[in-house]
């Protein structure tokens, strides 16, 4: 039986400095490597530990990065040791292959996508008027296929928000996340769990293991074989629980170490 590794990157094996603060202590800068570097700035992190552990993973070819990050942000990784085979990018929405996007994959996303729930341009229309209406900062959308909007300070209003968001979300067939100061919106056909299936496939696994954070990658968590999340996130504050899905005894990078563990055993002849 052939296992691959599903895996959220930020907030779950990579940190901002922002995430690591959900741990009691942040790690030493010695055992920080930078893995997500734009110009002079260094927007997150992987611990020594998880480095040489995704390194193995990656090395024997097992690991589904599976992110919210556009194709872009995810290109600008600095991840360790060998590329690997399939990433899951766009939430789904594109899936690369070595470093090129599958045409025949987002066909069939863009198929579903246009079967049901609001256009992209109608959701487009209505978070530019949030923007102006809300105090938002900006609003973003990666390609055309989902949007989110950011504050410069995440304040109390913006939980509320999210829930009139949420409810607008669900008459239209758009679903809401929010997630530290972004709000996301994307289609409710729009989900990693389809493309980490697809990408588990190509590989000739039969066996799926995962770990995220966010309440994005809940389904990618109940559709997997077994499952893995920190104790800090949307996951964690909604108090997500699924019979074969574990929570970390640790929040922040310290959780990274634990999942990369939990990675290594699963996939090593010791799992069970």
């Amino acid at each position: 039986m052939s296992t691959v590794v599903a895996t959220d990157l930020d907030g779950t094996v990579i940190f901002s400095e922002k995430a690591m603060s959900h741990g009691p202590v942040r790690p030493a800068d010695e055992d920080l490597v930078p893995v997500d570097v734009d110009g002079d700035r260094v927007y997150a992190y992987m611990t020594t530990t998880v480095v040489r552990q995704w390194t193995d993973l990656a090395g024997a070819g097992v690991v589904i990065p599976a992110t919210t990050r556009s194709v872009e942000q995810y290109r600008r990784l600095r991840l360790p040791g060998q590329r690997p085979p399939s990433a899951v990018v766009c939430n789904g929405a594109r899936l690369l292959v070595g470093d090129e996007s599958d045409a025949a994959w987002e066909r069939r996303v863009r198929q579903r996508l246009a079967a049901g729930g609001a256009s992209f341009d109608t959701v487009w229309r209505e978070a530019q008027r949030w923007r102006e209406q809300r105090g938002f900062d900006a609003v973003r959308a990666v390609e055309d296929f989902f949007i989110y909007l950011t504050v410069k300070q995440r304040e109390p209003w913006l939980s509320a928000f999210a829930e009139e968001a949420a409810d607008w979300g669900r008459i239209n067939g758009w679903r809401v996340s929010l997630q530290g100061r972004k709000l996301y919106l994307l289609p409710t056909g729009l989900d990693k769990a389809a493309a980490v299936a697809h990408a588990a496939e190509r590989l000739g696994a039969d066996r799926v293991v995962a770990g995220g954070d966010s309440l994005l990658d809940a389904d990618m968590l109940r559709a997997a074989h077994a499952a893995i999340r920190p104790a800090h996130g949307e996951l964690h504050l909604t108090g997500f629980t699924s019979p074969h899905c574990l929570t970390t005894a640790s929040a922040g990078a310290a959780a990274g170490d634990e999942i990369l563990e939990w990675y290594v055993a699963q996939t090593g002849d010791g799992r069970p």
